[in-house]
């Protein structure tokens, strides 16, 4: 599917694509989501511009990611998708930036995108050239790995307090260990993406502001170079937040193992106990002929008694030495 958003004196316009003969005047910004083959062939042959399959855009070395073509910039980033169906992914979306316009392919949907429509659509100056227009594109993508972040922080505070929170009479819940390691889990899946995300961006607005020396517009220029700086800043954060991660997660794994460890230590001094009574039970049991307590009327009474008291005395020694 192509969008349109044109140029006006309003700001930017969306259109449609009703049909693929020309572009409509004033084009500033191409969107391709999930083009077929016919869409692509059409803005090749007007723009002039080849536009990625996804096998290309999914090579990973930077030759094949940041490259000059025919006066236009083609840069391709990994960003994270699926984030509000819980089901995150990473998504390659390539960017083709040139003097007159700017074309985006994606394959996948973006809020990132949805939003900066929602909210640039008809603002006055964004339009003015496709630098800027990259440059809040790029910013308003960086807001939204912003955001989930602090969702994240959010999060593992609250996974924090679980976590270690003491049970009460208020709360006597006891805490689902086993779930908060996948919950644990799902968030450095989450955090892994994003920082792939964020390294992506970070290499590709150094490439931009780079092989454009020579055109890129000043004001874009400083807008990216402020991108890049809040970049760098979510990097060092969700650094931070991969480190909490893991020691929430080490934490919690050490509670499941003293869990683990007081139910065998039950389980130990439990067959400890019963160890002596079973061994009285076991010489009672026997049945050889010449055993003088089998016909002693005391002899039931007798082998009672010193079960349970070698029993007692095990438990006594137990609570002596502070094992119970």
């Amino acid at each position: 599917m192509i969008t349109y958003y044109l140029l006006d004196t309003g700001g930017l316009r969306r259109l449609p694509a009703e049909d693929f003969q020309a572009l409509p005047p004033g084009v500033l910004w191409i969107d391709l989501l999930q083009p077929s083959r016919e869409e692509e062939l059409f803005l090749e042959r007007l723009l002039g511009v080849d536009i990625p399959t996804p096998e290309e855009m999914a090579e990973i070395e930077d030759s094949s990611r940041f490259y000059e073509n025919a006066g236009a910039l083609y840069m391709t980033a990994s960003l994270v998708s699926g984030i509000s169906e819980h089901q995150p992914d990473i998504a390659e979306v390539t960017f083709v930036l040139g003097r007159q316009w700017l074309v985006t392919v994606r394959y996948a949907e973006l809020s990132a995108f949805r939003t900066f429509v929602g909210k640039n659509l008809n603002r006055p100056g964004l339009g003015c050239c496709s630098e800027m227009l990259f440059a809040a594109l790029i910013d308003s993508i960086v807001d939204r790995i912003a955001d989930v972040l602090e969702l994240l922080q959010k999060q593992l505070n609250s996974l924090s307090r679980t976590i270690f929170s003491e049970s009460d009479e208020r709360h006597p819940e006891k805490t689902d260990l086993q779930k908060v390691v996948k919950q644990l889990g799902r968030h450095n899946g989450l955090q892994a993406k994003l920082s792939e995300s964020l390294l992506s961006i970070d290499r590709q607005i150094s490439y931009v502001r780079q092989a454009g020396n020579g055109w890129l517009d000043e004001s874009a220029r400083g807008w990216l170079k402020a991108v890049e700086r809040d970049v760098h800043s979510l990097s060092e954060y969700q650094a931070k937040m991969s480190g909490e991660s893991s020691f929430l997660l080490e934490a919690t794994l050490g509670l499941i193992n003293i869990e683990q460890n007081s139910i065998i230590k039950v389980f130990s001094i439990a067959a400890v106990l019963f160890l002596p009574p079973t061994l009285v039970g076991t010489v009672y049991g026997m049945n050889f002929h010449h055993m003088p307590e089998l016909e002693w009327y005391f002899g039931y009474p007798l082998a009672l008694g010193m079960m349970i008291g070698s029993a007692a005395l095990s438990y006594a020694w137990f609570k002596f030495k502070g094992w119970l």
